[in-house]
């Protein structure tokens, strides 16, 4: 892992909402191009991930489904490790790529024709196979069109994806057969502006969710998005990691994922989180200790910590934003005085504006702040290194 590890020092960004889309420029469409996606926000950790992981690996360019996903085009030499990534919700292989669509109904047919030329369909369907081994790749397959579009279009997502099924059926590289219930293959159309993406979905559902969760508690964070919190921890081998609000050890399991570490630790003041937490973990991921603990009264030594990952309360479901108000700058006091010199913080929260204020006021120093939407709600991720 050490060939991944950076140092996160970039200008700061002040308010946790995402930007506004520029039109941006056509792609150069080509092989071995792949796109991940995430949630709103994280494409860019994925992005970190992918280059830090796979070799030879490189990011082309980034797009935002808005309010449904981010999106990080790359290129890889070979698929055969994609299939390792903890930060994605899912992987596609991109098959065919048309710029320049205008959003006039006659401009059904070009999608059409798109779709029945796109020349990368054999490729993406053989990096399927190398991702998700065990999956259909015969010359008959049943396939289903899954079809989303941002921006203004004339035409509505029922026509567009009628439009990408025709022109698949009217391939002649396979017998393609349109089955909605029990298909072999998706197929997902994206239309954002003036861009049209055909690509073949590689991952299945074990990369959305995972195995190891059998245990879910309300409001668990999704695990591609607590990895990308590990992720930009820095993983080392001798880390020591807390999560003070561990939940359903989602967090922890994840960190345990990205490589060696000398110790978990994990602490909820909800006995039933615990538990969750305890299923979830059962034999492995060892050593690692789970506890009753409160955040604000640890009872660790001073610097006896080197990373402190964590999703903090958003004053949602539990608690209130007039408690968060009172307990974030005594759980930041606490969380100074365990973590070592040189470690480093990062935690997610919706609480933009009182991180904003307790910044001001100089009880939080970010050296990186990541806008998010985390299940429709704008969030950050805010990463501090203790100097």
């Amino acid at each position: 892992m050490s060939s991944a590890r950076q140092t996160y020092r970039p200008a700061r960004e002040r308010k946790p909402a995402l930007p506004e889309r520029a039109q941006p420029h056509p792609i150069r469409f080509g092989p071995n191009l792949y796109i991940a996606h995430t949630q709103p926000g994280f494409e860019g950790i994925a992005a970190d991930e992918i280059a830090g992981r796979i070799r030879g690996a490189r990011e082309i360019t980034r797009r935002v489904v808005p309010d449904r996903a981010g999106m990080t085009i790359f290129f890889a030499p070979v698929a055969d490790k994609l299939g390792t990534l903890r930060t994605p919700e899912d992987l596609f292989g991109l098959a065919g790529y048309r710029a320049g669509i205008g959003p006039e109904n006659k401009e059904l047919d070009r999608i059409r024709g798109a779709s029945r030329e796109a020349p990368l369909v054999e490729p993406a369907l053989a990096a399927r196979v190398r991702v998700s081994p065990g999956t259909r790749a015969g010359r008959r397959l049943k396939f289903r069109v899954i079809a989303r579009m941002a921006g203004e279009h004339e035409y509505r997502r029922v026509d567009f994806q009628r439009a990408v099924e025709r022109g698949i059926l009217e391939r002649d590289d396979h017998t393609w057969r349109l089955e909605e219930e029990d298909a072999d293959v998706e197929l997902w159309a994206t239309m954002i502006d003036e861009e049209f993406f055909l690509t073949v979905r590689l991952s299945d559902d074990r990369m959305r969710h995972r195995e190891y969760k059998t245990a879910h508690r309300p409001a668990s964070l999704r695990a591609s998005s607590a990895a990308a919190l590990a992720w930009l921890s820095e993983p080392r081998e001798d880390d020591v990691v807390l999560d003070p609000f561990c939940g359903a050890g989602t967090i922890l399991i994840e960190r345990a994922h990205m490589g060696r570490y000398a110790m978990l630790l994990g602490s909820d003041r909800d006995a039933a989180a615990l538990a969750a937490a305890r299923v979830n973990v059962g034999e492995r991921y060892k050593p690692i200790q789970l506890e009753n603990w409160d955040a604000g009264a640890l009872p660790l030594g001073d610097a006896s910590v080197d990373k402190i990952v964590t999703n903090l309360p958003w004053g949602l479901r539990y608690g209130s934003h007039g408690e968060n108000r009172k307990l974030y700058p005594l759980w930041f006091r606490e969380f100074a005085r365990v973590l070592k010199s040189g470690g480093v913080m990062v935690m997610l929260t919706a609480e933009w504006r009182l991180m904003r204020d307790l910044e001001r006021t100089r009880k939080i120093a970010p050296s990186k702040i990541i806008r998010v939407s985390v299940l429709g709600k704008p969030a950050a991720i805010y990463v501090c290194r203790k100097e």
